[in-house]
């Protein structure tokens, strides 16, 4: 288990200038890819609603807060956050990056919903290699206020759930 975070970050400390910036993600879904742009917090509310639908274990979702310029470039980028979610039994993980002065931070959820029957991935692709441990398992609901505050709001990682350092995960 990594070192619990006391202090967070605000966005506005990294440079973010809200109305510059926007949420892309990639997503895997009932059988569907979609890749979408989040202006503002209830479009990525209503995308919310449809993908905690999903009949089936959908792949690790993948959200970037970078600015709003075209063409988007991956250096861009200031921040990603993955996770995967299990309908059926109710829990999510994430886990957050972030570049702060040159610096990759690495945060991963902290919960009580851990569930021995259920593997969730923060990189559905290597799946056996990025399993989220246990104890970072919380409830969907807790994973959407997450997902919304770290798009939308102000402090990074947001405080709608605890989380942990989590360094060694490589991918930005």
């Amino acid at each position: 288990m990594g070192e619990s975070v006391e202090q967070r970050l605000t966005w506005t400390e990294l440079g973010v200038d809200r109305p510059g910036w926007v949420v892309t993600g990639s997503f895997a879904a009932g059988g569907a890819n979609y890749n979408a742009t989040f202006f503002n917090v209830d479009e990525l509310d209503r995308f919310l609603d449809f993908l905690f639908v999903s009949p089936h274990k959908p792949a690790t979702s993948r959200l970037y807060l970078h600015p709003n310029v075209v063409p988007r470039r991956p250096e861009d980028q200031l921040s990603n956050l993955r996770f995967q979610f299990d309908v059926e039994h109710g829990v999510a993980a994430a886990v957050i990056l972030v570049v702060a002065d040159g610096d990759v931070l690495r945060w991963q959820t902290d919960g009580d919903s851990a569930r021995p029957d259920v593997v969730l991935a923060h990189d559905s692709w290597n799946e056996h290699e990025t399993l989220f441990p246990p104890e970072s398992f919380i409830t969907i609901a807790e994973l959407r206020q997450a997902v919304v505050d770290w798009g939308f709001g102000e402090q990074v990682p947001p405080d709608a759930v605890r989380w942990v350092r989590a360094d060694g995960i490589d991918w930005f």
